[in-house]
C-alpha cells in the first residue's frame, strides 16, 4: 500500500470528506456529465463502476487516487483529463471500457495499478508525457486493447511487467527507453511488430515475452542482456534472424522457431545451444575471445 505524507493507508484515506464515494454519484445518477467538485481530491473505489449511460467525467483539478475499478465498464468515449496532481491510478480503474480511445498520463502520476486499461478493445493512443514520474508499466495494464497502435512509454521506465500489452496486435512499432531493464514474461504476446530495436542496458527478457509476433523478421540481442527465458520468440513465424554477439548467463528453451537462423561467434553459447536445439546458425566474424 502506497503511503502519502501525513495520510494512512487508502483504505483510510477512502473514509476522508474529500473523497467522492459511490454513494455521492448515485445523487448525480441522471447527469450525463459527470463533474466532480473541487473539494474531492480523491475518487473511491468502484465509484462509477459500470455506469454506462455517463459521456464525460470531469475530475476535481486537484484529484491525487483514482481508486480500484473506478470507472471500470464505463463506456464514454471522450478521454479523462488527468489533473497535473495525479499521483495514482489504482487496479483496474478504466478496465472494460470499450468506447475509450485515448489516454494521456500527465508526468505527476507515480503509480498505476495491474490491468488498468484492461480490455478497452477500442484504445488507439497511450502516452505518458515528458518528465513522467512512472518507471513501471504494471502487469497487464494494456491486455487485450486490440486496437492500439501508438505507445509512448515514460522516459525512466524501468520494467515492462508481466501481460503489460498482451495481444495488443496492432502495435507495430514501439520505441524503449535506455533505461528499461527488464521485460516480464508475455509483455508483448502476439502483437504486431515489425521491428524491434531493445535497449543497450536491458538485462532481462522473461518468457514468451514475445512470443507470436508474427510480423518480426530481425532482432538484435543487446551484450547487456543477461537471461532469455524460454520461448522468447517462437512463434514469430517470419522472424528471419536473431542475433546474438555475447554469452547470457541464461538462455531458456526454444527461444526461436526451426526457421529462424542465429548469428553468433563459432564457438560460443549461442553455437552449442543451436546445436543442443538442432538451430541453423550463420557465423559472424571470427573472435579469438568470446566477450562476456
Amino acid at each position: 500500500m502506497i503511503l502519502y505524507p501525513g495520510e494512512n493507508s487508502w483504505n483510510t484515506v477512502r473514509l476522508d470528506k474529500r473523497s467522492y464515494t459511490a454513494q455521492k454519484s448515485k445523487e448525480q445518477q441522471k447527469e450525463l456529465i459527470k463533474r466532480i467538485p473541487e473539494q474531492y481530491i480523491y475518487i473511491d473505489d468502484r465509484c462509477f463502476r459500470n455506469a454506462g449511460r455517463i459521456k464525460e467525467v470531469i475530475l476535481s483539478p486537484q484529484c491525487k487516487i483514482i481508486g480500484k475499478q473506478a470507472f471500470e465498464s464505463c463506456q464514454f468515449r471522450k478521454g479523462i483529463d488527468f489533473p497535473a496532481t495525479l499521483i495514482e491510478i489504482k487496479k483496474r480503474a478504466f478496465a472494460e471500457n470499450h468506447s475509450l480511445r485515448q489516454v494521456i498520463f500527465p508526468p505527476s502520476v507515480k503509480y498505476i495499478g495491474t490491468q488498468c486499461y484492461r480490455e478497452c478493445n477500442n484504445l488507439r493512443i497511450a502516452k505518458f508525457e515528458k518528465n513522467s514520474k512512472c518507471t513501471i508499466i504494471p502487469e497487464g495494464m494494456f491486455d487485450s486493447c486490440v486496437r492500439l497502435y501508438k505507445v509512448i512509454l515514460p522516459q525512466k521506465t524501468q520494467e515492462i511487467e508481466r501481460r503489460a500489452f498482451y495481444r495488443c496486435k496492432e502495435l507495430k512499432k514501439i520505441t524503449f527507453p535506455n533505461t528499461l531493464r527488464k521485460i516480464g514474461d508475455e509483455a508483448f504476446y502476439f502483437c504486431g511488430f515489425e521491428e524491434l530495436h531493445l535497449p543497450d542496458k536491458l538485462e532481462e527478457i522473461g518468457d514468451s515475452a514475445f512470443f507470436r509476433c508474427s510480423s518480426l523478421k530481425y532482432v538484435f540481442i543487446p551484450k547487456s542482456v543477461k537471461s532469455i527465458d524460454r520461448w522468447v520468440f517462437h512463434g514469430c513465424s517470419k522472424l528471419e534472424y536473431l542475433e546474438i554477439h555475447h554469452d547470457p548467463e541464461y538462455i531458456g528453451p526454444w527461444i526461436v522457431n526451426k526457421s529462424c537462423t542465429i548469428r553468433c561467434y563459432k564457438g560460443s553459447k549461442m553455437d552449442r545451444y543451436c546445436d543442443e536445439f538442432e538451430l541453423k546458425r550463420e557465423y559472424i566474424s571470427a573472435k579469438s575471445i568470446i566477450d562476456k
